[in-house]
């Protein structure tokens, strides 16, 4: 401990001097973190409470905004290719490998739903790996949806060349309410083209169809 943080000492017979310095070395230096009651104002910056809800918060410009904690992070991925039944159809990505914690999850029933326990802004990065099997011009599709509806935006790439690989690097952000789901969605022109899972070579270890990594950024 600093000189600076250790309290005045009683020195001498006076013993007002003493407890003012006393007062104001506390109010220097006690933690200000306590809980947050409705109604507290956040008329001064800097002013940090605990939530009940889980979380702290911090007074800024008039208002008490939640401090976004080391949780609410996964990672999702699938372990082996994934192919299209027909053309210029649909089809949700299944999960197979997870690692999660935070509120994110894959449900239990159904491994095309990534879940949100807690309400936020999340922030969606990944990539998906493709592969043709033919020398004709062909499209893949990508985009995500929220409780069973589309975003308002898909990724798309053209490939041509047969036996070709091809990355799709793919971001987004997504707004969720407490109990929602996301999935990610994906067609082809063409089913020569697929998500890919290739195996392990003997110098290159093996790579995967989708892999997403989601971390929420805000409340």
């Amino acid at each position: 401990m600093s000189l600076a943080e250790n309290p005045p000492p009683p020195l001498g017979p006076e013993w007002k001097p003493w407890g003012e310095r006393l007062v104001s070395f506390l109010a220097r230096t006690k933690t200000k973190l306590a809980y947050y009651i409705a109604g507290d104002t956040a008329a001064e910056d800097g002013v940090v409470l605990w939530d009940r809800t889980g979380y702290p918060v911090v007074s800024k410009n008039g208002e008490f905004r939640q401090i976004v904690l080391a949780d609410g992070y996964g990672e999702f991925s699938a372990t082996s290719s994934i192919t299209a039944a027909s053309a210029d159809t649909a089809y949700n990505i299944s999960f197979t490998s997870v690692s999660a914690n935070g509120g994110l999850s894959i449900d239990p029933s159904d491994n095309t739903k990534i879940r949100f326990a807690e309400a936020g802004v999340y922030s969606i990065a990944g990539h998906l790996q493709l592969k043709s099997s033919s020398g004709s011009k062909k499209t893949a599709y990508y985009w995500m949806a929220v409780d069973g509806t589309n975003l308002d935006h898909s990724e798309r790439v053209t490939v041509h060349a047969n036996d070709q690989f091809i990355v799709l690097a793919v971001s987004d952000q997504v707004e969720v309410t407490a109990g929602s789901y996301m999935q990610a969605r994906f067609a082809v022109s063409d089913t020569a083209l697929w998500l890919d899972g290739a195996a392990a070579t003997s110098f290159a270890p093996a790579s995967k169809p989708i892999d997403l990594t989601i971390t929420r950024s805000r409340q």
